[in-house]
C-alpha cells in the first residue's frame, strides 16, 4: 500500500500508510495531500537535453531538427 503524507483540517501533518481509497475518503472529510519531494526526484549535473536535462542543446538534436527544417520549406525552425 502506498505512504501518504497529509494535513488534517487542523493543519496537522501526519503520514499514513492506507488504500487510495481511504485516503480519497479522507480528503472527502477535508485532509489535504502534502507532496513533498525527495533529493533523488531532482535531475541535475547534465549539459546536455535529451540526457536529463540542462543547459545546452546536444548536436544529435540539433541534426534532427535541421533535417526536419530542410525537410519543410518555408519552416521557422532556427537552429
Amino acid at each position: 500500500m502506498p505512504t501518504y503524507n497529509m494535513k488534517d483540517p487542523d493543519g496537522v501533518e501526519h503520514e499514513f500508510i492506507c488504500t487510495i481509497a481511504e485516503m480519497e475518503e479522507k480528503k472527502e472529510q477535508g485532509w489535504t495531500i502534502v507532496f513533498t519531494p525527495t533529493k533523488n526526484n531532482i535531475i541535475r549535473g547534465r549539459t546536455h537535453s535529451g540526457q536529463g536535462g540542462g543547459m545546452h542543446t546536444s548536436s544529435e538534436w540539433k541534426d534532427s531538427l535541421r533535417r526536419i527544417r530542410d525537410a519543410h520549406p518555408g519552416s521557422t525552425i532556427d537552429v
